[in-house]
């Protein structure tokens, strides 16, 4: 089993002016107008995608004898990721003291 990540594929040429909206939406709630500029902001700049290169790339997936269990499609995700695994790895380390010590100090006459 490979978990697929996509980045986004644009849509319409990118010319929606409401990408959260596809026709089927109720009464837009107020709580959500702030994600809703955000997400309209961001439409339409990402690379445009191809969807047939999508559809080889998942083809030599499964083909392949060691298929991945994660894997991401798309631009700009593996430079993001590698800073934040980098910044976890630094927290992990400067609280590993911490981390130790929920663990207790277990007797080892009680095993």
């Amino acid at each position: 089993m490979t978990v697929v990540e996509p980045g986004g594929f644009a849509t319409r040429s990118g010319k929606n002016p409401d990408p959260l909206n596809n026709g089927h939406l109720s009464e837009p709630d107020p709580v959500y107008d702030g994600l809703r500029r955000r997400v309209a902001a961001f439409a339409g700049n990402q690379p445009a995608g191809d969807p047939a290169a999508a559809a080889q790339a998942l083809l030599k997936i499964v083909d392949s004898d060691t298929p991945p269990l994660r894997v991401l499609f798309g631009q700009g995700f593996y430079p993001m990721l590698q800073q934040v695994y980098a910044d976890r790895l630094k927290t992990w380390a400067d609280w590993q003291d911490l981390s130790a010590e929920a663990h207790g100090n277990p007797d080892p006459e009680d095993r």
